[in-house]
């Protein structure tokens, strides 16, 4: 699933968390909101370039060991 994919479906479920009429249906949904929630995060850090987040002087520091 894409990240565009993931982002769809998180914001649909929560979407649905609003408009849901039951306790359960709205526990359901919330759960999918953590899970996606979950998935996008994982994707991302996946996709990040080495070396975000970062100091320069550690990212330095490991280039040359």
């Amino acid at each position: 699933m894409t990240l565009d994919q993931l982002i769809f479906n998180y914001e649909l479920a929560k979407a649905n968390v609003a408009g849901s009429g039951s306790s359960d249906d709205r526990k359901t949904y919330f759960d999918l909101v953590g899970y996606y929630e979950k998935r996008i995060n994982a994707a991302r850090r996946r996709a990040a370039p080495v070396g975000i987040g970062m100091s320069r002087d550690r990212l330095s520091s490991e280039r040359f060991q």
